[in-house]
């Protein structure tokens, strides 16, 4: 009996398009022996944090699948174990592949099979950080004192055996993954390496230069126009240790380097929305004085002139509030005149009264807890902050006044004592001094020179910025 070619026909197509069907979805079989009927989460990284996509319940064997029609984004996942252990893997080209573990060592125990990009990553990982381990042991033990010139030496040549092959192994996992997302998460993630022109010395010339040039080759080996990456912590990683490690912490200096990282991202749109929320959020609370200077210039030169079409009105207008409050009291500029001042025997006061070099601008109350440690240790230095050029303009940020000038009595504030029963309000928005204590330092020309530091910094700052002046 000949067989029925439109029965054949039919099985052909079939089989086609079901391949096609695969070829799009995405299975991962997972084998956990140890974990049976267990649930399973499937996440994926977008940055440092992680999102969950999936939750499977593996069989009586460990034994969970992961799958469907559609393909996931490239980048990095886990699946998540109870008690919060791991196992860390790409999705590239290849969604189809197995992998089995152990949920008591999930990171020791792992392998793969039909994924040879994450086993070849997973063979660098382990090769490096038995390189990492080995090296810190090594710098233990060259930290103790008892060592001989001899057991010096050699360790000192182990350590840096042990630096060419760490090297090596970076260079190889490269080659061989090249062209595939581990491979350009690898490459990205390698430390820039200095020439050996430079790294000879240890001039403070040479230490400079050396700076000088990680700072410029920092992200050479990084594609700001490979969205994949957003979905390893690469990116994440090398703009933090960039902005909080390596770039000037100087203002100025960081609004160039940010203006030149996020024309480098422009080319893609999820990159670029990446490194200008990145930005604007990490100096948003800024933790080092005067870098609030860096989000007054991203919200006017992207969010509040249209270049951040991500953001809604609502959130807009909040930044237009937040830049309102803020630019007036960044470094550099004119203290903000204050209405309504008078001392305690009522006579009115303005800051222009104050004469000397330099002013503490001070706001506290005398029921604030804080301010009943900080107000004494400030009175305590107080005559030599006037040896100084300095005086002290204490601003009461309530309207009590007889607990305040108890307050002044009981510790001989002997400074500008002031208050403002009528605009007190108006006074602290315009500091935005709602918690207390709050400090700012000025210049003759009443320019503010620090803010928002405690009231142990005051003369070790001033000690400093006026050496600096000579």
């Amino acid at each position: 009996m000949k067989p029925n070619r439109f029965t054949f026909l039919i099985a052909v197509l079939i089989w086609f398009y079901s391949g096609v069907l695969v070829g799009q979805g995405y299975r991962i079989t997972l084998l956990v022996p140890d974990l049976p009927d267990k649930n399973i989460i499937l996440s994926h990284r977008f940055g440092l944090k992680f999102y969950t996509d999936d939750t499977v319940k593996s069989d009586s064997k460990g034994l969970a699948v992961f799958e469907g029609t559609n393909r996931l984004p490239e980048g990095m996942y886990q699946v998540v174990f109870p008690e919060k252990k791991f196992a860390e893997f790409f999705l590239d080209q290849n969604q189809i592949f197995s992998l089995k573990t152990w949920g008591s060592a999930p990171l020791d125990s792992l392998t793969f099979t039909g994924s040879s990009e994450n086993s070849r990553f997973l063979e660098w990982q382990r090769k490096i950080a038995t390189i990492r381990n080995r090296t810190g042991l090594i710098q233990n033990q060259l930290k103790k004192v008892s060592l001989s010139p001899d057991s010096i030496k050699l360790l000192n040549k182990e350590l840096q055996n042990l630096q060419l092959a760490g090297s090596k192994e970076w260079d190889m996992a490269i080659h061989d993954l090249a062209g595939a997302l581990p491979g350009n998460f690898i490459k990205g993630l390698k430390p820039v390496k200095v020439p050996d022109s430079l790294a000879k010395s240890d001039s403070r010339d040479n230490q400079f230069k050396q700076y000088q040039y990680i700072r410029m080759h920092f992200f050479d080996d990084i594609s700001f126009t490979d969205e994949k990456l957003l979905r390893t912590p690469l990116i994440e990683t090398k703009l933090d240790q960039f902005f909080k490690q390596v770039a000037p912490p100087v203002p100025d200096s960081i609004i160039q380097l940010a203006r030149q990282m996020i024309l480098l991202s422009k080319p893609s749109k999820e990159v670029y929305q990446f490194v200008v929320q990145y930005l604007f959020n990490l100096y948003s609370d800024p933790e080092i004085m005067g870098t609030d200077a860096v989000y007054v210039y991203l919200a006017e030169n992207y969010y509040l002139a249209g270049e951040t079409p991500w953001i809604d009105s609502a959130n807009l207008r909040g930044i237009r509030v937040r830049v309102n409050e803020i630019k007036p009291l960044l470094i550099g500029k004119v203290a903000p005149e204050m209405e309504g001042l008078v001392t305690a025997d009522e006579q009115p006061f303005e800051l222009k009264n104050v004469k000397s070099p330099y002013l503490v601008l001070y706001f506290w109350s005398p029921d604030c807890g804080f301010c009943k440690e900080a107000t004494p240790k400030l009175n305590a230095v107080y005559a030599e902050l006037k040896q100084m050029g300095t005086e002290v303009v204490a601003v009461n940020s309530r309207l009590d006044k007889a607990l305040w000038t108890k307050f002044i009595a009981d510790h001989q504030l002997n400074w500008v004592n002031l208050y403002s029963p009528q605009k007190v309000k108006e006074i602290l928005e315009k500091y935005q001094a709602f918690t207390t204590p709050n400090l700012f330092i000025l210049d003759a020309d009443r320019r503010i020179i620090a803010k928002n530091i405690s009231v142990d910094q005051v003369k070790p700052f001033l000690t400093q910025y006026q050496s600096s002046r000579k």
